[in-house]
């Protein structure tokens, strides 16, 4: 077996049986490439302020499965941590700082907060009134003293009827004035274009744009960081094949998403083989059916 740099985890599954590697391989593995390390720095800025009156929040977008919710579940994970504490009337408190959820598929207000109640483990009823939905959420997001809500998939909740979804954003502002939290939103392009066109982008959400891969430095960095995370037991040298990279790039259009999976298949087919190596005919993202 060919010493190589692994990480210690990856080392360790090594003495492992097939079964077990290839249940390792397809886990998600967290790789800080930096255009996602720039963005949890800037949400850290952002969980960090002090209270203030009006918040401004931040839209994250970009195509499909470029790895947005990889971001926001790894900066969920840094503060998620419910904890307990002594107030200065010897009082235990309970804390949620962040929640994530996904935003509902419709501009409905009423699914909006049974998400966010769902999320806080606030029991309550799915066909309650709106306005007893809105009182819960306002009253336990305060006194569990969140400080931020991560809505991914928000352009679920722009489509339809354009007043319904004037009112879902006016909502989320609403929140955010009166409890003095940080709304941050990702979605595709199209929610991007939805809130663009009432000025929302300029004024309180701010877009930044998370950019497809080139193949060039940065996608071939990614790839070889990504393969010391594989229990293989030969050495692919990855970013080091013209053929392969270029055959990762091609079959993943570039997207961040589809590069993982095609790698988590891969490496399966590699075990499978008994090859313990990846090779260019095991980058396809489905199997030729003859």
């Amino acid at each position: 077996m060919e010493d190589r740099r692994l990480t210690t985890e990856a080392k360790e599954y090594l003495e492992k049986s097939a079964q077990e590697r290839i249940a390792y391989c397809n886990q998600d593995k967290w790789i800080g490439y930096g255009a996602a390390m720039t963005l949890l720095e800037l949400l850290e800025d952002k969980f960090n302020e002090p209270t203030q009156l009006r918040h401004e929040g931040l839209l994250i977008y970009s195509e499909y499965n470029n790895g947005k919710t990889a971001i926001l579940k790894k900066f969920y994970d840094m503060h998620k941590l419910q904890f307990d504490h002594i107030n200065g009337e010897d009082e235990m408190i309970h804390e949620i700082p962040i929640i994530y959820l996904q935003a509902p598929t419709s501009p409905d207000e009423g699914r909006l907060y049974s998400r966010i109640l769902s999320e806080l483990c606030v029991p309550h009823k799915r066909n309650e009134k709106v306005i007893e939905k809105a009182r819960l959420v306002k009253h336990y997001l305060d006194k569990l003293n969140t400080k931020m809500i991560l809505l991914d998939e928000i352009h679920s909740a722009l489509t339809g009827n354009l007043n319904k979804q004037r009112a879902f954003v006016d909502v989320l502002k609403q929140l955010s004035n009166q409890l003095s939290l940080n709304i941050i939103l990702a979605g595709t392009f199209e929610a991007h274009s939805a809130l663009s066109i009432r000025g929302e982008t300029n004024s309180r959400f701010p877009s930044i744009e998370l950019p497809m891969w080139s193949n060039g430095k940065k996608f071939r960095s990614f790839v070889a960081t990504y393969e010391t995370c594989l229990p293989l037991k030969e050495a692919s040298k990855l970013a080091d094949n013209e053929e392969i990279i270029n055959k990762l790039f091609y079959e993943s259009e570039g997207l961040i998403g589809k590069t993982v999976r095609l790698i988590k298949k891969a490496a399966t087919k590699a075990i499978k083989s008994g090859r313990e190596k990846i090779t260019l005919e095991d980058i396809e993202y489905l199997p030729t059916l003859k």
